[in-house]
């Protein structure tokens, strides 16, 4: 039988060293000058040191959350390591075998926030894997949110992509309508996100606006056409 409690310790374990050796590789990394360098660096990573101990877990594990954890470390080593090949079978186990896991909804912000540009394409599909597959209703809610926005805002995908996030939007005004989604009802969602979708784009002209700075001076964006500018957003909650 397996002990799922003893499991998650060394997981713990392996993932408490593995966090360590991630600071210092990044750190070294930052302070690279050439391309040489960083591919060097990459060589130098203990990969098969960790990728060794969290699949032989993730095998004694097999069918827990325990499991989809060390999966779901495993697929962002290879997102940092740019491993291709390990980054695609984290995302076939993890949207497989382990799709009605509780790491399931963490596994879709990563797909967005933490897939590397030449992975774009596969954490789209994974996304669409997950809302096909999943009965969790809060996990498809965050599929759905997170789907629409990535292919509504894909450059390469251009208006196809806007007609699929459109029909994400649809099926979330259907489903959560004037229900609670994220925060707000769906319909504040969807019309959020089709503003998002048509006026946020990069390369578009920022909308326009008005606001109070620090020392009650009244501005608009547009005043600084023409120049760099730098907005922080803070404090909202």
């Amino acid at each position: 039988m397996v002990d799922e409690r003893q499991l998650a310790r060394e997981l713990d374990g392996i993932v408490q060293r593995l966090d360590q050796e991630r600071r210092t590789w990044r750190d070294a990394r930052a302070q690279a000058e050439t391309d040489a360098e960083r591919a060097e660096l990459v060589e130098a990573f203990p990969r098969a040191e960790y990728v060794g101990e969290l699949e032989a877990l993730a095998a004694k594990a097999k069918g827990t959350d325990v499991g989809a954890r060390a999966w779901l470390h495993l697929y962002r080593l290879g997102c940092l390591l740019e491993d291709r090949a390990l980054f695609q079978r984290g995302i076939d186990t993890l949207t497989g075998e382990y799709i009605g896991s509780g790491e399931t909804m963490g596994l879709t912000l990563e797909l967005v926030y933490g897939a590397p540009g030449w992975g774009v394409r596969s954490a789209e599909d994974a996304l669409r894997t997950i809302l096909a597959k999943t009965t969790d209703p809060n996990v498809r809610a965050n599929a759905l949110t997170q789907l629409a926005l990535t292919v509504g805002q894909d450059a390469e995908l251009g208006a196809k992509g806007r007609e699929e996030a459109e029909a994400l939007l649809a099926q979330i005004e259907k489903e959560f309508g004037d229900q609670d989604f994220i925060g707000m009802s769906g319909k504040q969602f969807a019309a959020g996100a089709r503003f998002e979708i048509d006026h946020l784009r990069v390369g578009q002209v920022a909308p326009d606006f008005e606001v109070t700075d620090q020392e009650g001076t009244r501005f608009r964006l547009s005043d600084y056409r023409g120049r760099v500018v730098v907005l922080d957003f803070w404090g909202f909650v």
